[in-house]
């Protein structure tokens, strides 16, 4: 965390009131606020679920609580979900009430524009560094640098071509799957920018001139709602006027500003008169190094994800075409 304060003060960047999430590891929270006071902590909510899964509240109902909880957008959800929990077990709930940092998407704050309560962008970036880590660490580390290398490059070049106003691909695919949902809304104008959307039996106060929804969906995430853009869409405007500037060209741009220049090979290197750094004595232990994540006690293990065999022949379920017993499309040649 220094390091990255020091980072951010050679870029010219002296803000301190950054949003970090990460899972409730010790030592995270007095790290973060020592090096950035005003900022906000986020728990990822999938390592919350598992420490309540390992603290024995576990089951398909209070995972789908819980899930309802961490994901609601409004107060109200939020309260009717941790209700349900208490009375399920009110030693969860208490647990729950320990957690200081922020979990919920209702408690985010609407000005980050981010509704990510869950870490699993970063398991992705761990994924795909699968292939190398039983490499050396130089090794390792080059492997990352040609892989970030291309896909910043590319990045790159689709910033160069973006016009400010033109909306990211995960904008555009958000809006066209909220605006699919959105035909089944119906808006009442009620004056003054004021609507009032009727989505099933349920009625929600949307405010175009302050862009907020009784979801709470259009706060937390940057965009409109299904019953925001049902407004929109009656009032003949423009949907990309309503989604927040994080998603559009003008901040891609600055986001991939820059690229990774390409480096030549180690042998043409210039010369230096600094010591080789040898490798650390370490004795390298038997077996083949691990690569698959250790999984806890309590976290279910990885399985097919295709448990059902269909036979090709017969179409029948539970034997292929080699154990096919029925002699669907088998030929037999004539006896001499």
């Amino acid at each position: 965390m220094r390091n990255l304060r020091a980072l951010f003060e050679r870029e010219g960047c002296s803000r301190d009131d950054w949003t970090f999430i990460s899972d409730r590891m010790r030592g995270v929270d007095l790290a973060v606020h020592e090096n950035f006071p005003r900022a906000t902590r986020r728990c990822c909510a999938q390592h919350l679920y598992m420490n309540c899964k390992n603290g024995g509240w576990s089951g398909e109902l209070f995972h789908k609580l819980f899930w309802i909880a961490a994901n609601a957008y409004n107060p109200f959800v939020y309260n009717k979900a941790i209700e349900k929990i208490t009375e399920f077990d009110p030693n969860a709930t208490k647990y729950l009430d320990t957690c200081t940092e922020q979990w919920s998407r209702h408690q985010f704050d609407p000005a980050v524009c981010c509704d990510h309560n869950t870490t699993n962008y970063v398991e992705s970036f761990n994924a795909l560094t699968k292939p190398y880590r039983d490499l050396p660490l130089l090794s390792l580390f080059e492997a990352i640098r040609e892989w970030s290398m291309e896909r910043i490059g590319v990045r790159f070049d689709k910033a160069a071509n973006m016009e400010p106003n033109h909306l990211t691909d995960y904008a555009k695919h958000e809006i066209e799957l909220r605006s699919a949902e959105s035909r089944f809304c119906y808006s009442t104008a009620c004056g003054g920018g004021e609507f009032e959307v009727k989505d099933g039996n349920v009625k929600f106060p949307v405010n175009l001139h302050n862009r907020t929804c009784g979801c709470g969906v259009c706060q937390g995430s940057g965009m409109p709602c299904k019953h925001g853009l049902r407004v929109i869409y009656n009032q003949r405007l423009d949907p990309v006027d309503f989604v927040s500037t994080y998603f559009k060209g003008a901040a891609y741009k600055q986001a991939y500003a820059e690229h990774m220049h390409p480096m030549a090979d180690p042998t043409q290197w210039p010369g230096s008169t600094l010591p080789t750094i040898k490798p650390p004595g370490i004795k390298r232990g038997a077996g083949r190094p691990q690569k698959q994540r250790r999984r806890g006690a309590m976290e279910a293990r990885k399985r097919k994800r295709h448990t059902s065999v269909k036979c090709s022949k017969c179409k029948e379920m539970g034997q292929n075409a080699r154990t096919c017993k029925s002699g669907a499309g088998t030929s037999k040649a004539p006896p001499k």
